[in-house]
């Protein structure tokens, strides 16, 4: 009788439990998917307030060797910012200079220093820590421009760029293999809707491609030259988010987990080395509508520390949460 009661007392509280996660979901301004919802939380807490005033959006998140973070603001006044160990915040690049037009987006570091910046306007800037000799090369191939939004560096110290465009009536973005000064350009994955994040395994052998307009994370399997694709049968649709478009960019740790970073939703979606969902990030202020646009990541090498780029309501925002392993070594930090 008294295992009877304690078997009946333990579905009650685990029913009680789950009640109160569904209703807190029903009064969030953003809920959680249904098949999400179950899954372990991670709270992400503010760590630094870039601009409190305005709705701007960050974008790009690297760390370089001596722990300086640099972020980009995608949308004016289109910055890129170098935030240091004791959180100063340094404008080392103004666009407007450029071109007003210039969105900037993603960033990634090279092993010689330069901080490289994806632009939507198809420039490839690089430059040095400080944000002095910057080069611009238009990136092209076959003469279409690439929309750049998100980049990386494999261990060659070549680059994938994802091409920003396309939908489902028009797939025509895709992911580049570009060297280092631009001048070589060759499609990796093409008729892609809208690609956004791209992220490399830690063996380099599995491409994980995150789609916009097509709301959804792809796995892409690479040959043993970590360039070319083992073929059609190894490129799949792992996972479709429900509701409207909100992949952006995604980072891998050392266990091989993909965090995807989810626009306008204030959280990012871990999955596992073999794309299941396994936890989720959420950003305080979130359920009621604040700094949902978590566009990026960044993780800092040597630690278990995540950065999430953030800003909407409320302003932009940087906020920080625990990994679930390692950050991986980075071409920069070699």
């Amino acid at each position: 009788m008294k295992r009877s009661f304690g078997i009946i007392a333990f579905i009650v509280l685990a029913f009680s439990f789950l009640h109160s996660e569904v209703n807190a979901q029903q009064k969030s301004v953003v809920p959680l998917p249904p098949d999400l919802a179950g899954l372990p939380t991670i709270w992400a807490e503010p760590w630094l307030s870039i601009d409190a005033d305005h709705l701007p959006s960050l974008e790009g998140g690297s760390f370089d060797r001596q722990g300086n973070l640099y972020v980009t603001h995608s949308l004016p006044p289109r910055t890129l910012l170098k935030v240091d160990a004791q959180k100063h915040v340094t404008t080392i690049f103004d666009a407007k200079d450029v071109d007003p037009n210039m969105g900037l987006n993603g960033t990634a570091i090279h092993k010689d220093g330069r901080i490289f910046v994806c632009t939507t306007t198809g420039e490839l800037l690089s430059m040095n820590p400080d944000g002095s000799n910057v080069n611009i090369v238009k990136l092209a191939y076959k003469g279409k421009i690439l929309v750049q939004n998100d980049l990386l560096f494999d261990a060659k110290g070549n680059l994938f760029v994802t091409d920003f465009v396309g939908n489902m009536g028009d797939p025509s973005g895709g992911v580049y293999y570009v060297s280092a000064d631009g001048k070589s350009v060759q499609p990796v994955l093409t008729h892609l809707m809208s690609p956004n994040g791209v992220s490399l395994s830690p063996d380099g052998k599995t491409l994980w491609i995150a789609e916009t307009a097509g709301n959804a994370l792809i796995r892409a399997d690479l040959l043993d030259d970590g360039v070319t694709l083992k073929g059609n049968q190894f490129v799949s649709y792992v996972y479709h988010e429900t509701g409207w478009n909100g992949m952006d960019s995604n980072r891998v740790d050392a266990d091989g987990n993909v965090y995807q970073a989810m626009h306008g939703q204030g959280r990012i979606l871990v999955f596992n080395k073999l794309g299941i969902p396994i936890a989720n990030i959420l950003v305080r202020g979130r359920d009621e509508g604040r700094f949902l646009n978590t566009n990026n990541l960044a993780f800092k090498p040597g630690t278990k520390e995540g950065y999430i780029m953030a800003g909407g309501v409320g302003g932009a925002i940087i906020f920080k949460f625990e990994m679930l392993a390692p950050a991986l070594p980075l071409f920069s930090h070699q």
